[in-house]
């Protein structure tokens, strides 16, 4: 039997379970995000006014600015566990990274925290792992600011999955 303390549900994430399922809901919206749009698109509108960038591109440039803006607004990731498979998709607008792993293949998991840089210096991003029987860890779930959020993850796959949590493996790499 697997060996669980429990951790409470991080904010912004939502679970249902069901006799034969575990779904969980990370909702990506944060006030961060529109401070930074509001602040993107001023350089983007002093950069097309003062750069003399062509029209064309200043639209293409606004336009990606929108999507990832409205994006980060309204789409939330929905990760999927059952017996069969891991899935891992985001809703309603499409993002990439949508994935599905056999849960057979897999005999761990772990968090690796990240370090992205950015305009601003960097971030700390946080990486669910998953450890299959062979060949290479396959990155589940991505991009959580919280480390509370990329635990609780593994937490409960680990728990629907009988995975035993005494010999957790503990990984830190910054790139």
């Amino acid at each position: 039997m697997a060996n669980y303390t429990g951790m409470d549900l991080p904010k912004k994430m939502h679970v249902k379970r069901r006799y034969n399922q575990v779904e969980i809901a990370y909702n990506w919206f944060r006030l961060s995000n529109i401070l930074f749009s509001i602040l993107i698109l001023a350089v983007l509108y002093g950069a097309g006014s003062f750069l003399g960038f062509p029209f064309p591109v200043w639209v293409v440039l606004v336009l990606l600015w929108a999507y990832f803006f409205i994006v980060g607004c309204v789409n939330k990731t929905n990760i999927l566990i059952t017996d069969q498979h891991i899935s891992v998709g985001y809703s309603p607008l499409p993002w990439v990274g949508v994935k599905q792993v056999e849960t057979r293949d897999i005999k761990q998991l772990y968090v690796l925290k990240k370090k992205a840089f950015s305009a601003s210096g960097y971030s700390v991003l946080f990486v669910v792992y998953a450890v299959p029987h062979t060949g290479e860890d396959i990155p589940l779930t991505e991009g959580f600011a919280e480390k509370k959020q990329a635990l609780y993850i593994r937490q409960e796959v680990e728990k629907y999955l009988g995975i035993d949590t005494k010999d957790w493996l503990t990984r830190e790499i910054f790139q």
